[in-house]
């Protein structure tokens, strides 16, 4: 079944009704028509079956049969990651997405080799929202991880939730990966550095906020490996698997009180 992204604003009691983008996609591309069924999440949990009920050049509407929600499983994971080279960092998006990431933190290192200017910043984090979007779609995720915007190192260390904090790093040794999160916590965040890893100054300014060094292995692995090696051995170790949701009814048996 054919699925959508239909933000909150766009929801209300006579069903739901498609951005743009998603009413070409719906009509253009898959050749939807009245009475083709979908499904639509709006990106916080909630979900739904629905019935489309009109399809016009500019106004495509569904009414919704089964409403259902879901939640992360806890703990959730964060990430921190510094930028890197602009495809590689979508990549890592789409990836940790896909992966159950709650929350993605760009921030530019002292040896980052990009750089953002301000002007172009948003543009930036709304093109990464988008990936999060195609890549939830695909993989059948409902909530959707937040992407901040792009800022200082030491601000986005002082920002993410308490718990478990862990840095990467390369130059330093530190604990493995498996011994790190059997502490248990409420809250799992990596910081994983740019090329070159993370500075001295950095490394000290993480741990001042709680970070401890975590060591990956021999091997020196690349930003986006090392983030979705620690997504992946977080999501297998804390949840049983990657990317893990927790569903409250949802097809096939509606939940009592949700079906319209």
């Amino acid at each position: 079944m054919a699925r959508f992204f239909i933000s909150v604003e766009m929801w209300s009691a006579e069903g739901v009704v498609f951005p743009d983008s998603e009413a070409r996609h719906a009509t253009q591309v898959l050749r939807l028509g009245l009475g083709d069924r979908v499904e639509v999440f709006d990106g916080t949990g909630r979900a739904a079956q629905a019935e489309l009920s009109e399809v016009g050049k500019r106004v495509v509407r569904a009414k919704v049969l089964r409403e259902w929600r879901e939640e992360r499983v806890k703990p959730e994971i964060h990430l921190i990651v510094a930028l890197i080279k602009n495809e590689r960092f979508d990549w890592l998006v789409q990836k940790a997405t896909e992966l159950g990431a709650a929350s993605i933190h760009p921030v530019e290192a002292e040896r980052s080799v990009v750089k953002i200017a301000a002007v172009d910043a948003e543009k930036r984090r709304n093109k990464w929202r988008q990936i999060a979007v195609e890549a939830a779609k695909q993989c059948g995720h409902v909530v959707l991880p937040e992407v901040f915007p792009v800022r200082a190192v030491d601000e986005a260390f002082r920002a993410v939730p308490a718990g478990l904090k862990g840095i990467p790093a390369v130059q330093v040794g530190g604990v493995g990966v498996g011994d790190f999160l059997a502490g248990g916590a409420d809250a799992v965040t990596f910081a994983i550095g740019p090329e070159g890893d993370w500075t001295e100054a950095e490394r000290g300014t993480a741990e001042a906020c709680g970070f401890v060094p975590i060591d990956l292995g021999k091997h020196v692995l690349r930003s986006e490996t090392a983030a979705l090696h620690v997504l992946s051995a977080a999501g297998h170790q804390l949840h049983g698997g990657v990317g893990g949701m927790q569903r409250t009814g949802g097809p096939p048996v509606p939940t009592a009180g949700v079906e319209r």
